[in-house]
């Protein structure tokens, strides 16, 4: 079985699980009043969920939204009872900061495993654009070329 799975695969098992993982954290923290622990676990599975289910996306931009779901339901939990649950907030806060410290920290690890002694500056992807010359103002960009038809 283990030689049939694609990373493909994986990516649509975890697209078909979204939803389902998403409301069962909307139930979590608005149905049942979950402890700010089960929070917790529950939006580590959604960040794992999501992560896996868009991998082209950046993992801090899902992580942050992630983090303005999970801060939605509790104003709306917070409607609902009339008091917001701060530690229960501030334990699901910390999993989705813990975790982009994690993916932060992994990234650095592979750049340090590509070359150990080049400077970070020099290895990482976003470089390439940044150092990139500035057009000069008395300099009008190249027109584009054109293909012969």
């Amino acid at each position: 079985m283990s030689s049939l799975l694609t990373p493909r695969f994986l990516v649509n098992a975890a697209r078909l699980a979204l939803l389902p993982c998403l409301g069962g954290l909307a139930a979590v923290i608005l149905g049942f009043d979950a402890s700010p622990a089960s929070a917790a676990a529950a939006t580590f599975l959604a960040a794992i969920v999501m992560l896996q289910a868009a991998p082209k996306v950046r993992a801090a931009d899902m992580l942050g939204i992630l983090a303005l779901l999970v801060t939605m339901l509790e104003w709306v939990h917070a409607g609902m009872t009339g008091s917001i649950d701060a530690a229960r907030w501030q334990a699901v806060i910390a999993v989705a900061g813990a975790m982009a410290l994690l993916l932060k920290i992994q990234h650095l690890r592979s750049l340090a495993r590509e070359d150990p002694y080049v400077p970070l500056r020099h290895l990482d992807r976003r470089s390439a654009l940044l150092s990139r010359p500035r057009p000069r103002k008395d300099e009008t960009p190249a027109p584009p070329a054109r293909r012969a038809a």
